[in-house]
């Protein structure tokens, strides 16, 4: 696929087939969040492929969502704060590397036509405990990953117009 036709495709899958992803399909998967940026290339992510059903099982119920019943695989991001930068502003960079890796992920996911969906709301001391998650890391994001058992349709998005500004907030960005 393109690039644009990945960001197209994308969706946020919550029902999974029982088909296992081959580990080169995986391996793609990965280098695709070793390739993204991070602060000073600092690199402080960590992914974790969580694909034992006991292990899935235990994360899924850290989640304690329904919905997750399907997922064969999970992908965990996180990063040691002290792994990433401080902005002038006092903005602590490490969630946005670690956010910018998992969106590498999930569209690299999406080009390799596998599912997933963002999962943001979790019990972070028992993810850490069921994946054996030293302490000083913070757990950004989780995703499954698995091929989906159906696509659902396109959301429909605003217009560019709406949410982007042409050299000052409230410029109409021409179209």
């Amino acid at each position: 696929m393109d690039f644009t036709e990945v960001l197209q495709t994308r969706r946020s899958i919550r029902k999974y087939l029982e088909t296992p992803i081959k580990d080169e399909v995986i391996k793609r998967i990965l280098h695709a969040a070793q390739l993204s940026p991070t602060w000073a290339h600092k690199q402080g992510q960590r992914v974790i492929v969580v694909r034992d059903p006991a292990v899935c099982n235990q994360l899924k119920d850290t989640i304690g969502q329904k919905w997750t019943e399907t997922v064969p695989n999970f992908l965990v991001v996180c990063i040691e704060p002290e792994q990433s930068g401080i902005a002038p502003n006092k903005m602590e960079y490490y969630p946005v590397d670690a956010a910018i890796v998992m969106q590498s992920m999930i569209l690299a996911a999406t080009n390799e036509g596998l599912g997933t969906c963002w999962i943001g709301w979790f019990d972070e001391p028992e993810v850490r405990r069921v994946l054996s998650i030293p302490e000083s890391y913070r757990v950004i994001g989780i995703t499954p990953l698995g091929y989906p058992a159906s696509q659902p349709q396109p959301k429909e998005r605003k217009k560019i117009e709406d949410i982007c500004f042409d050299n000052a907030f409230g410029n109409r960005f021409p179209v």
